[in-house]
């Protein structure tokens, strides 16, 4: 490799370029540390997919509207998924396995929400899980140069003021906040249990 060739890159390229920490740390820590890894942008992009998909998971888990009670199935499922994740970590590192199973566990536990059988009970033991897997990782929370600095309170009190506007059919306004809040980093979602965001 060489950079007069163009086939190296510091971290400061990559991060003027446009990549965060987080999706720079998730390429490098996805293969385990005794194989090569492979470079590439592409490879970059396949980083910031699996980031906001578990980020979107987060989301869900903390926006969905959980029937009561407890699948004591998605409790043994909980625990399943954080003994292979512990397994593969103490596996001499293994990386790759770690995300698998994380990733595994994902599907699963999307397709019982998606089922109605994840209930209100099951949610503490994802949250859990999830801030195990990011005690190691530490992708969930995004970068705090991407915001701006714009506090959760500001967020809140612009989507506040998105759905006024949109209550008093003044479509434009309530375009441009959206437009305002993407461009700050901040991605809305509306669902029929109401506005989603998060920062991208």
């Amino acid at each position: 490799m060489s950079k007069s060739l163009g086939n190296f890159y510091t971290l400061r390229d990559l991060l003027a370029k446009g990549y965060t920490p987080e999706v720079i740390r998730y390429q490098l820590a996805a293969v385990p540390y005794r194989k090569k890894l492979n470079f590439t942008f592409d490879g970059l992009k396949a980083a910031a997919t699996s980031i906001d998909r578990l980020r979107n998971y987060k989301l869900r888990l903390e926006t969905a509207k959980l029937a009561d009670g407890t699948n004591e199935k998605l409790v043994a499922r909980t625990d399943a998924a954080t003994k292979a994740f512990n397994e593969a970590l103490d596996d001499d590192l293994n990386t790759a396995e770690a995300l698998a199973a994380v990733f595994e566990y994902i599907r699963d536990t999307n397709t019982a929400m998606d089922a109605g059988e994840f209930l209100a009970g099951n949610a503490p033991g994802a949250f859990e899980f999830l801030i195990h897997f990011d005690s190691v990782f530490d992708i969930l929370k995004p970068s705090s140069t991407t915001t701006d600095g714009l506090s959760d309170a500001d967020v809140e009190a612009k989507i506040a003021e998105r759905n006024a506007a949109k209550k008093s059919k003044d479509f434009a306004r309530a375009d441009q906040v959206r437009k305002d809040l993407a461009a700050q980093g901040i991605v809305l979602e509306d669902t029929k249990e109401g506005v989603r965001w998060k920062r991208s």
